[in-house]
């Protein structure tokens, strides 16, 4: 890999993970191995990577991979509707062989320990708002501080201390960890 410049943030035993700081990074990688966002008009991966890291303020871009190989990623951005602090979990992606292997998890473990304050979501499938709720994110229309955005429906939020747990455990799921 050329990646001088990448971020390594963690190991298992099969995949490191890393985070995207820059669009050229992707370079690296291979991203030919996802297909849910193609519904949604994404079908190169490649590409959409190096838009969403060209954003500013940067966005967190997690890639977890074997060798070149990405086989799964979480897309986290601020969020400037809302003025309390919040970011936006855009998207998620295991490669579909791969799935249940807690490969998603880890993602979003270390997308949270990027991501300060509340994280909010809207699953597009029930699948995914079942692995949302699953982690201790819940209906955002249940949290005091959301009342009053009627746009949100449809949103889950992940409340802070749930985040806090998580984090907590992060160590448990990386043989090695570079935070």
């Amino acid at each position: 890999m050329r990646g001088i410049f990448l971020i390594l943030l963690g190991e298992d035993t099969s995949y490191k993970y890393y985070l995207i700081d820059n669009d050229f990074e992707i370079d690296n990688f291979e991203t030919h191995d996802f297909d849910f966002f193609h519904i949604y008009g994404i079908t190169n991966y490649k590409e959409t990577f190096k838009i969403w890291t060209r954003k500013f303020p940067r966005p967190t871009l997690i890639i977890g991979a074997k060798e070149s190989r990405i086989i799964s990623f979480i897309y986290i951005d601020a969020w400037e509707e809302i003025p309390d602090i919040v970011n936006v979990l855009r998207a998620q992606e295991t490669v579909k062989n791969l799935r249940g292997k807690k490969i998603g998890y880890k993602n979003f473990l270390l997308g949270a320990f990027f991501a300060p304050g509340y994280i909010i979501t809207k699953p597009l499938t029930s699948l995914s708002k079942k692995f949302y709720e699953d982690h201790g994110f819940e209906d955002i229309k249940n949290v005091n501080r959301f009342k009053k955005y009627h746009s949100l429906t449809g949103y889950l939020v992940l409340p802070l201390i749930k985040k806090s747990e998580h984090l907590m455990k992060i160590e448990e799921y990386f043989t090695s960890l570079y935070l």
